[in-house]
């Protein structure tokens, strides 16, 4: 892995070498304006490199996503994690008003659904969330609602069972996403259907989800699933 940390440290440096001389000047203002703003020395280590690590996410020069920061910044991807957290909850995201988190949420649930891999473990439905700051308001808007997210099987994957989901999906996805959404589920449906259950069996579970997801991509995959 030395190797390989050596590759991203180069890129980084030359990411930072051919930044646009005026978005070099307004990174380092916008950074020392934060930096002095409670007089020169009183930050911290731990809240300087938070800084610095949002400063560099928002230009540009790293991706926000944490397996990708961790190599480029060359630290664990635990400490890339914790930055991601901590800079969107300082600087990024710190002056959203309801409205704004509400909007925020149903933008990035929405997407992440749209092309997450869905599956399904007995009655919990499954999905992965990197984003810990965006796992922790679906948490909490789902809690509001008299619902909750399960992350104790892994702190990246969610676990709603189905009203939850559902709850989730009325809640926080918007009507154009939703469709697409909803066939996911038909599609994990169809998926576990096994082999001791029979085709009638099978039929009417994919019925009932068809039905209830009024899904027509379903329909699809259940034709292909039983008679194949």
């Amino acid at each position: 892995m030395l190797w390989l940390s050596k590759i991203y440290r180069n890129i980084m440096i030359e990411k930072i070498k051919k930044l646009d001389a005026d978005k070099a000047k307004e990174l380092l203002l916008d950074f020392m304006k934060v930096y002095l703003s409670n007089g020169f020395g009183t930050m911290n280590k731990t809240d300087i490199e938070t800084l610095i690590y949002y400063e560099f996410n928002e230009y540009g020069l790293l991706s926000g996503k944490c397996f990708e920061d961790s190599l480029e910044l060359r630290i664990p991807e635990t400490k890339a994690r914790k930055l991601i957290y901590e800079s969107q909850i300082k600087y990024k995201r710190k002056d959203l008003s309801g409205d704004e988190l509400e909007g925020y949420l149903r933008k990035s649930v929405g997407a992440i659904l749209s092309h997450a891999y869905i599956s399904r473990n007995g009655k919990e439905i499954r999905f992965a969330i990197e984003d810990k700051y965006l796992r922790v308001a679906l948490n909490a808007k789902l809690r509001s609602n008299y619902y909750f997210a399960d992350t104790s099987f892994n702190k990246d994957i969610v676990s709603l069972d189905r009203d939850a989901f559902c709850e989730m999906i009325g809640l926080l996805v918007p009507n154009f996403q939703q469709k697409e959404v909803l066939s996911k589920i038909t599609a994990v449906d169809v998926k576990d259907c096994g082999k001791d259950k029979s085709k009638r069996d099978c039929l009417k579970e994919i019925v009932n989800a068809i039905i209830v997801n009024a899904s027509v991509e379903g329909l699809r995959q259940l034709v292909a699933a039983l008679f194949v």
